[in-house]
């Protein structure tokens, strides 16, 4: 799409970024928040989960509410309560008041991810889909590679205030280039059929959003502690882990791409890929114990596989219910936001009560589960659905294009 329109995408993966940053930012500064704000680390750590929680349990159901939004006008809106929540964070005397603006963005994150994956597939078109929405995650990558250490770093010298004061700038800027380049698009919650929430009532739809859990189980079983995997499971030196981690995100980009390009014609078979990947990886890590380029090719794989689940498992959601796009982008958030959350929960658990070691095995069980889920879906829709073309897509997931 030219003009006006051909803007929107790029401008779309801009403030993606800056929403990505929003939320992972906090976790480079616990430290810094906690010994500010006087509460213990325990405590700051709701900073985190509580936005994570908040874009589980509110953002389908705000997303759903806002379903008579112009598309253009709700990321405009999500954007502006970004900006003036980092400001008041950045101006906020104590902690609950702190808390009480990242559970306002936490909401705020699904419905903006949800809306405008429908948006930037709107605007690309059909068979174009996957690449926009590629671009959009690329947002989210690049924040975690680059922009979210830079603003860690940056809060040694400035102080944490000042990172979000910076971050509520990025935001309303963000605001102004979505709203001016994105063109007026069908509503998100308009022409749904027998409406929005009647996806909950589709088994096979139910059947993509445990496959986006599982997967996101399985993923943050293990990314949760990679730190500690590489060096005590890998055999990497101290002084090699800054790079492992770096090919890790430069291989993400890639992995990014390549699924974009293929997910619109094979998003289940895609998904079932990228869960065997990330088992066999994440299990052999032991096996490259001893030798750095050994480790770092693991690492490789793993950070492509890992990437590459985002933008796949969104858009296999959003073509699982075509006539909700929106809504299903916003439940798959959801689902694996309650997969991130379990994943590190059942890491730890491991970590606590096996030993470290056996990261790789738990990894590699959850997905296996993943796996069969999608293997399971892959097979043919009924005839008569009554989908679209897109939606069709996933009922032909395992035939040749």
């Amino acid at each position: 799409m030219t003009g006006r329109g051909g803007a929107a995408v790029p401008a779309l993966a801009i403030a993606t970024a800056v929403i990505a940053t929003v939320e992972f930012v906090a976790i480079g500064l616990l430290p810094i928040l906690a010994a500010d704000l006087g509460v213990s680390l325990s405590t700051a750590g709701w900073l985190v989960s509580g936005f994570a929680l908040a874009a589980a349990l509110f953002g389908p159901a705000a997303t759903l509410l806002s379903e008579h939004w112009q598309p253009r006008n709700l990321l405009g809106a999500c954007l502006l309560l970004f900006c003036l929540g980092n400001l008041a964070a950045a101006a906020a005397p104590s902690f609950p008041l702190l808390l009480g603006v990242r559970l306002a963005q936490g909401t705020a994150l699904t419905v903006f991810i949800g809306v405008a994956s429908s948006a930037a597939a709107q605007v690309a078109g059909r068979g174009n889909a996957g690449r926009a929405l590629g671009w959009v995650n690329l947002g989210t990558v690049v924040a975690t590679v680059a922009i979210v250490p830079a603003g860690v770093a940056a809060a040694g010298t400035v102080g944490w205030r000042a990172v979000f004061t910076a971050l509520g700038v990025l935001a309303a800027l963000a605001a102004i280039a979505v709203r001016s380049s994105l063109p007026t698009l069908e509503r998100h919650g308009s022409g749904a059929g027998t409406g929005a929430v009647g996806v909950l009532r589709r088994p096979r739809f139910l059947g993509h959003l445990l496959l986006s859990a599982l997967l996101f189980t399985a993923m943050f079983t293990s990314y949760s502690y990679i730190a500690a995997l590489v060096v005590r499971i890998g055999g990497l030196r101290e002084q090699l882990l800054a790079p492992a981690l770096l090919i890790f995100g430069i291989a993400g980009v890639l992995g990014n791409w390549l699924a974009a390009r293929r997910v619109e014609q094979l998003p289940t078979t895609l998904t079932a890929l990228i869960a065997a990947i990330l088992a066999v990886t994440v299990a052999a890590l032991p096996l490259a114990s001893g030798s750095a380029l050994a480790t770092f090719l693991l690492v490789a794989v793993w950070g492509a596989a890992h990437t590459a689940a985002f933008v796949t498992c969104q858009v296999r959601v959003m073509l699982a219910a075509p006539d909700a796009d929106a809504f299903a982008a916003s439940l798959n958030i959801s689902l694996c936001n309650l997969g991130i959350a379990g994943g590190a929960l059942l890491g730890g658990q491991v970590i606590a009560h096996t030993q470290i070691a056996l990261l790789g095995p738990a990894t590699a069980a959850v997905g296996a589960a993943a796996l069969l889920a999608a293997l399971l879906l892959c097979g043919r829709e009924p005839a008569g659905t009554g989908q679209t073309q897109a939606g069709s897509d996933i009922s032909r997931c395992i035939s040749p294009e």
